[in-house]
This record gives C-alpha cells, sequence and structure tokens, in this order.
C-alpha cells in the first residue's frame, strides 16, 4: 500500500482555555520517554508510512509552529481561530485540495486526542482500501471516535456545509462506516487538567492493550464462545498470579514493574491464532504488525519456554504457566494438562516433546512457589473458583 498517497490534517489552533496552556505541546508519559502531543502524533502516523502531515496552528501559533518545524509538518495558520476548529478543519481541506497530488484521503487528528494507536491507523487504511466510498470512522466497542478517515472526493462536500454542529453534522449526509478497533484511546480527549492527567497515566502503556480492548481484540477476531471462556481463565490465572508475585516482591524490599492488567490482557489474547499452524508465532506476528510489542512478547512464548537461573519472572512466565492450568475455563493440574496430551501423543518424537515441555512448565511453578511462598497451582484454583 503507498500509504503517501494519505495525508493527515492535525486541528492544533484551539485557546486551551480550560486547560490553560497549549494542549499540543504538554508532555505526555514520564521522563525521557515523554512525548508532547505533536511528537506522538508524528511517530504514529509514520509508522504508517504517513509524511504527508499539515498542522493548523491558531491560538499558541508561533509555539506550536515551533515545534511542528522540527517535526518536519506543513504549517498553515488559521488568522481567526476564534470561529471554532470548523474553520481550521476548511483551512486544511483547501489545502490538501491544492496540492498535487491531492491526497487520496485524509486523516483528520485533533491533537487533543493525541494517543491514537498505529492499529487504528492500520484498519481505517484497510477499510478504506476495501471501501474508498465511505468515510471511516473509527469505533470501540460502538462507539465513534476520532480520527475519520475522509476521501478527497468529499472534501467539496465538507467545503460546502453552512451549518452548524461542524464536522459530525458535516458528515451526517455521506456515506460512511464505523470501523471497530480495539483502542479505547480513540475515545479520550485532553480539555482539562484532570484529563491531562489521566492520559499521561496511560500514554506509558500504550504499546499493550487493557483489558476491554483486548476482549474486543478477541471479538474482532472472531474468537469462538468456547475460546472466549478459555482466554478469560487463563487472563484471570495470569492476573492473580502478577498480583501475589508483586505483593511478595514488595514484602520483601523488593522494586517490582509487574503489571497484572498486562498479564490479564496477555492471557486474554494468548490464542488470539488458535486454529493456525503455529498459533503462538501467528498470534504474535498479529500483535507485532499492530506495533503492540509488548502484547506480542507475551503471546509467542506462552506455549512453551524456559527461563534461565537470572532471569526475572514476568508477566511473560506467568501467562505462560497459567496456560498450563487451564483446561478450557476450568482448573487443571500441571500433571494432568501434560498426561492429557500425552495420551494422544501420535509418536516417540511428539511423546518426547510433551515430556520436555512438562518438565518445563514444573521448573517454572517450582520457581514461582519458592518466590511467592506458596503452590501456584492452589492460586489459579482460587482464581478460577465461580465465587470469584
Amino acid at each position: 500500500m503507498a500509504e503517501d498517497k494519505f495525508a493527515c490534517l492535525i486541528l492544533a489552533a484551539g485557546k486551551a482555555r480550560r486547560m490553560g496552556s497549549c494542549k499540543a505541546l504538554l508532555p505526555l508519559g514520564e521522563g525521557e520517554r515523554a512525548f508532547h502531543a505533536l511528537g506522538l502524533l508524528a511517530q504514529n502516523y509514520r509508522k504508517l508510512g504517513i509524511g504527508r502531515i499539515l498542522v493548523v496552528t491558531g491560538f499558541h501559533a508561533e509555539a506550536v509552529e515551533a515545534q511542528a518545524r522540527t517535526l518536519n509538518f506543513a504549517l498553515l495558520r488559521n488568522p481567526q481561530p476564534e470561529r471554532g476548529m470548523f474553520s481550521s478543519l476548511t483551512l486544511g481541506l483547501q489545502f490538501w485540495q491544492h496540492q498535487d497530488p491531492v491526497p487520496r484521503a485524509c486523516f483528520i487528528q485533533p491533537v487533543d486526542v493525541p494517543l491514537i494507536r498505529p492499529l487504528t491507523i492500520q484498519a481505517l487504511l484497510a477499510h478504506f482500501h476495501a471501501d474508498p466510498d465511505k468515510v471511516a470512522i473509527p469505533a470501540f466497542l460502538g462507539r465513534p471516535g476520532h480520527p475519520p478517515l475522509i476521501g478527497s472526493k468529499y472534501f467539496p462536500d465538507i467545503l460546502a456545509w453552512q451549518g452548524d454542529g461542524g464536522l459530525s453534522k458535516a458528515l451526517q449526509s455521506l456515506p460512511q462506516s464505523l470501523v471497530d478497533v480495539a483502542d479505547s484511546t480513540i475515545l479520550k480527549d485532553m480539555d482539562t487538567p484532570s484529563d491531562y492527567q489521566r492520559l499521561c497515566r496511560l500514554a506509558p502503556y500504550t504499546n499493550s492493550l487493557h483489558t476491554r480492548e483486548a476482549r474486543e481484540l478477541l471479538r474482532i477476531h472472531k474468537v469462538s464462545p468456547k475460546g472466549f471462556r478459555h482466554a478469560e481463565a487463563v487472563g484471570s490465572v495470569a492476573a492473580r498470579f502478577a498480583r501475589e508475585l508483586l505483593l511478595a516482591r514488595q514484602k520483601n524490599g523488593q522494586s517490582s514493574n509487574l503489571r497484572p492488567a498486562l498479564a490479564r490482557a496477555g492471557g486474554l489474547l494468548h490464542d488470539l491464532a488458535k486454529g493456525v499452524p503455529h498459533h503462538e508465532k501467528a498470534g504474535a506476528l498479529i500483535l507485532e504488525k499492530m506495533h503492540l510489542p509488548a502484547m506480542a512478547a507475551l503471546v509467542r512464548d506462552h506455549r512453551d519456554l524456559t527461563i534461565l537461573p537470572e532471569q526475572a519472572i514476568s508477566e511473560r512466565e506467568l501467562v505462560y504457566l497459567a496456560d498450563k492450568y487451564c483446561f478450557g475455563p476450568n482448573f487443571v493440574t500441571i500433571e494432568e494438562r501434560f498426561g492429557e496430551k500425552l495420551a494422544h501423543a501420535c509418536d516417540l518424537q511428539s511423546a518426547q516433546a510433551i515430556v520436555t515441555r512438562r518438565e518445563h512448565a514444573k521448573a517454572l511453578e517450582a520457581r514461582l512457589a519458592l518466590e511467592i511462598g506458596c503452590a501456584p497451582a492452589s492460586i489459579a484454583q482460587k482464581a478460577l473458583s465461580p465465587r470469584n
């Protein structure tokens, strides 16, 4: 796909009255990894090969334009930003209409929705290639968000709009599709300082998915009800392991960046590609292509792994072990899980491979038991209890 034929229009002309400072330049994240909104958007669009990016400025123009130049964005200043966002949008569309070549379509990206993931951009591009006659609007759990992707054939319709209600009203007369994405950030804007703090907390974790997003990705990939039940079980056990291990490390005065939410999401997605040969690698590849490396790492090794003595147990190992205690949605011991597989082994080589995987699982089980001070099997059994 020649994504250089697509463009992005970043709307950054607002006064930010409720925020009290320029939204486009607010740092999101922590420490050296923090990017301002313009930098994050540049990073995520360019990951998908979209380099034709225009920023429309207005209030705070000089500061925003200085940063935009360092990112090699095209610039356009709205002389009357007090007229609102739609006035900036029309200026931007007019700009793209007079470019050679005119983009096939343009993303309309408010600067105050800065955490959208590459997976959303990918999904909208894929939809446009399949159906270029419809405006593609991302949706999470049925709720539409930003950014819409609008074919250039509809620029004149939007520019001719004279009513109230901005872009959403202007689009109502145009054919459009909601494109389901596993990305709740399409709904998260920052109008107030509390919104900003919420996005700062979220920003470091956009390379992974949270629980609702993981469930939505399973639904988008049409995972069966049976698969959903097993995924929920493994996610529950992995999250419980992470909480217990985190607590044990804290009691011992150890710092730990374990994230139970990441362990749960990894458990939910571990069988994303079930039914495909080498499904663990296939699932990881899906997530890598979606630019979700933290999720891919959990899925890739859930079938078998070894851990070095000096290597700390992480969410990766917890997802792997959690899977071994779940037969469908039900608890099984490691011996029962691998015993069932051995009973169906078709030859000596297959049986030996199963025995090797069983020994790897038992070794990790013993190591986790030593660190948390109780049997992992008992924790898994409680996590899968109907009362939990």
